[in-house]
């Protein structure tokens, strides 16, 4: 599946995902869509689960053959009014860029807010679930208060910021508002199917916070955490290249 960016004015993102649904038939794509971004926002003295563009300007289209697609939206008048004015390009994307984006936005396009839990009071430890693992390697700055973790990543031939919600533990122990909905949220389970990324939270020399990933955990669903590298036999867990007897 090819993937393309396309790069429109600031506001006019969901404008355009909803003319070219009307004008193009759905047979020429595979879907165009905007990503969006979970975050928690306070409101009025209570939590409330948002979603936001992600990507600024930024509208994205998959589809397997591309010159019938943009002959037959080259003839939409309002597409090449912004295709004349300067306001619409279109690039492909590299199928590392195309696979992050799908990694982190899954196939409803949209970037949930990740849990970062601490491992306990006093340690610089936390478990990091959701999407933010595919860029703990690249966090510059986490701002528990907001609610946000600032990372940066090259994408589409440019230096991106990609600001990321994220949740505390003290999260789940309050009503949220989501989708209109109240509800309670529930962090992962250590005996949760899935994995996390440990992330050593610092101060360098300076008091700046410093942050360092310390190693990729996977969890079975029968509750054992295997670290990366590590294999699992017979119930038991050892490092890589290490022999376990069943």
């Amino acid at each position: 599946m090819l993937w393309y960016k396309l790069k429109t004015w600031y506001g006019g993102e969901e404008a355009l995902v909803k003319e070219i649904r009307r004008t193009v038939p759905p047979y020429m794509y595979e879907d165009v869509f905007v990503i969006y971004n979970e975050r928690n926002l306070r409101r009025q003295q209570r939590s409330v689960i948002e979603q936001e563009i992600l990507f600024d300007g930024c509208v994205f289209l998959t589809c397997k053959e591309t010159e019938p697609l943009f002959r037959r939206m080259e003839k939409i008048p309002a597409v090449s009014r912004l295709i004349a004015t300067g306001y619409l390009s279109m690039f492909p994307l590299m199928e590392k860029d195309a696979r992050f984006l799908e990694a982190i936005s899954g196939t409803d396009h949209i970037v949930r807010a990740s849990y970062v839990l601490r491992e306990s009071e006093d340690s610089s430890l936390y478990r990091v679930y959701g999407p933010l693992e595919y860029l703990a390697d690249s966090i510059e700055k986490i701002r528990f208060s907001s609610r946000c973790a600032k990372t940066r990543r090259r994408l589409w031939g440019e230096d991106t910021v990609i600001p990321l919600g994220i949740l505390a533990k003290e999260d789940a122990a309050q009503p949220v508002l989501y989708h209109g909905r109240e509800m309670m949220l529930e962090p992962p389970g250590v005996s949760d199917a899935g994995h996390y990324m440990l992330l050593e939270i610092g101060k360098d020399a300076e008091g700046k916070n410093t942050y360092r990933c310390r190693e990729s955990v996977t969890i079975l669903p029968r509750g054992e955490a295997m670290s990366a590298g590590e294999t699992v036999l017979a119930g038991k867990t050892a490092s890589a290249g290490e022999i376990v007897s069943a």
